[in-house]
């Protein structure tokens, strides 16, 4: 074991994977325990929350513990989350702010335009009496498109859908939780340099944030570029900084490699906690199930081509920087934002890392 923890420069990607977060807690714990240091962090999505709390404490203090709380102010206790799957901590509804542009959509004269469509109905009916229902799913068929010309159902759904909002919710806010926890002050201090990234819808890229002020090629990131970083389309509105609207840099690389070799080239290894697999996907058994792996299953594909591209290009180049994927059963877990699902993760994460030590040992 002292030759494996022996001094090497190295780097570790925390990927994005939201409710699996609990995975790269254990891991980090079983690396302190094996003594195991990383010079560079390079985040996606919740691994840059994990990245910049890690590494915006000293060493001496208890980081685990203190990443273990803070998500736990995000998670879902289980006797609320098993009726009420939604972590309201972190997924704010502006209620008044919903109110307000409702009741502008609702004053707006195109909010009545075309409701009621006599043309289309007249078709639909003409279309029903020359080809009625043979079965269940034209009888399904002509009852959605019957719901679709009346002018209340038509109203209705665009009260929900003309909203002009980009999300369903915001984030959580910078002074409720982020800072709280996070001192950006002390990570800029760090002697380890943390790389997140955030993807600028704006102007179509994706953007690196790093731990230094006046950095020559990245900004420093902060409370609300975090946040960019962690933005999950459809679920949360689009953050707007300096001018341009942002969303999580997970959906373009879910592992971050962005630049790490040509920022460190010197790197001896770079160690992967990826955090979501596509082999360990299961059916959905209900619609929260659904919906959730509609949000993690791209980025479960996406990870594992980062990770391919990343080895590709590395063989490419003739560079021997060692990369060590960190395995997990993740048949086990599960997309829930509850404790038990977090707790669960945290011992998978623990016991993976622990098995993939032993066996590169």
């Amino acid at each position: 074991m002292e030759e494996f923890v022996a001094k090497k420069k190295r780097a570790l990607a925390l990927a994005g994977g939201g409710p699996l977060v609990g995975i790269q807690i254990g891991a980090l714990k079983a690396l302190e325990e094996a003594g195991i240091e990383f010079d560079v962090f390079t985040c996606g999505c919740v691994g840059s929350w994990v990245g910049c709390l890690y590494n915006s404490m000293p060493p001496q203090q208890d980081r685990i513990g203190a990443i273990t709380e803070f998500f736990r102010q995000i998670f879902v206790e289980d006797d609320v989350f098993s009726k009420y799957p939604v972590p309201v901590k972190t997924f704010l509804v502006d209620y008044q702010g919903d109110m307000q542009k409702t009741l502008e959509l609702m004053m707006d004269p195109e909010s009545y335009q075309d409701l009621f469509l006599p043309w289309r109905i007249g078709q639909y009916m003409w279309e029903m009496w020359n080809q009625p229902a043979t079965s269940k799913e034209y009888f399904n068929y002509y009852l959605s498109k019957g719901i679709s010309l009346n002018p209340w159902a038509r109203y209705m759904m665009n009260m929900s859908y003309g909203l002009h909002k980009s999300g369903r919710t915001g984030l959580v806010h910078n002074d409720d939780l982020v800072n709280q926890f996070i001192d950006f002050d002390a990570l800029c201090q760090s002697e380890k340099l943390v790389y997140f990234n955030a993807y600028n819808l704006s102007k179509q890229q994706i953007e690196l944030f790093v731990n230094r002020h006046n950095h020559p090629k990245f900004a420093t990131g902060n409370a609300q570029y975090l946040m960019a970083g962690s933005s999950v389309l459809n679920y949360t509105a689009n953050p707007e900084i300096n001018g341009d609207k942002y969303c999580e840099g997970a959906v373009i690389d879910t592992v971050n490699f962005e630049h790490l070799m040509e920022n460190h080239p010197d790197l001896d290894e770079v160690w992967v906690i990826k955090i979501t697999d596509y082999e360990s996907i299961k059916p959905p058994q209900n619609l929260l199930d659904a919906e959730l792996l509609a949000v993690m299953l791209p980025f479960t594909t996406i990870a594992d081509d980062d990770i391919k591209l990343f080895k590709y290009h590395l063989k490419e180049q003739g560079d021997t920087t060692k990369v060590v994927e960190i395995g997990m059963r993740y048949d086990e877990l599960n997309y829930h934002w509850s404790y038990a699902n977090l707790d669960k993760g945290i011992e998978v994460g623990y016991q993976g890392a622990k098995a993939t030590i032993a066996d590169y040992s």
